[in-house]
């Protein structure tokens, strides 16, 4: 069997237009699991049981399920508890974004608790509020910590909106399946998208490991 590149360059465009809707899914999610994320990490450590328990709750409850049935539960049975309809595109990025936020929880949460005391105990004295010491001490400190899995898990949201195409959202593994389905020829169309999958996701991996890099430098 031949390997033919006319298909891939005829249909280029349609795969790049996935390429847009994989990585707009990706920011939306990475933006309400950054946001929400933080706010766990801080709810379980508070100390404050009527919050801490609650969040523990939610990490542990989307870090055990499969993310492509709370895509699919978001997608048919939210619409009908809200009485309103999502799209296919906001379903996805909804449920990738709260899945991601459970495992960015703990990781914030494991690198806010990874801090010495001592630093802690330094604010204090230095006369600041929890909003500054967080602002200024912890956060910055903590984020030097949790730079390796945050990468990670970056990563695996950008490979994980391959999930979507359950519901019929038109990103790049969607469209990939489509165009073979056409055209008869899915070892170019599928090698393509793994090659562009590829392209997109390891960017993020090398500039956030020279960030992780420079960081470190900057740390001696």
């Amino acid at each position: 069997m031949e390997f033919d590149w006319k298909v891939i360059i005829d249909y280029f465009p349609d795969l790049l237009a996935g390429v847009k809707v994989t990585l707009s899914i990706t920011i939306l999610s990475l933006l309400i699991g950054l946001v929400f994320g933080l706010a766990l990490a801080l709810a379980r450590i508070s100390g404050w049981k009527i919050i801490s328990w609650p969040a523990y709750v939610y990490i542990e409850f989307f870090r055990t399920t499969p993310p492509l049935v709370q895509i699919v539960w978001f997608y048919f049975v939210v619409p009908v508890i809200i009485g309103m309809e999502l799209s296919a595109f906001q379903a996805a990025s909804i449920a990738l974004g709260l899945n991601i936020a459970a495992f960015f929880g703990e990781i914030f949460r494991t690198g806010i608790q990874g801090i010495d005391k001592t630093q802690i105990d330094a604010t204090r004295v230095l006369g600041l509020g929890s909003i500054d010491s967080y602002r200024y001490v912890i956060l910055p400190q903590a984020f030097r910590i949790v730079l390796p899995p945050t990468t990670t898990t970056i990563m695996l949201l950008m490979k994980g909106t391959s999930l979507a195409t359950a519901i019929g959202t038109l990103e790049l593994m969607r469209v990939g399946q489509l165009i073979s389905l056409e055209t008869f020829r899915p070892f170019e169309i599928l090698t393509a998208v793994a090659v562009i999958y590829f392209l997109i996701t390891y960017p993020v991996a090398y500039g956030m490991r020279r960030l992780e890099r420079k960081m470190q430098i900057g740390e001696i």
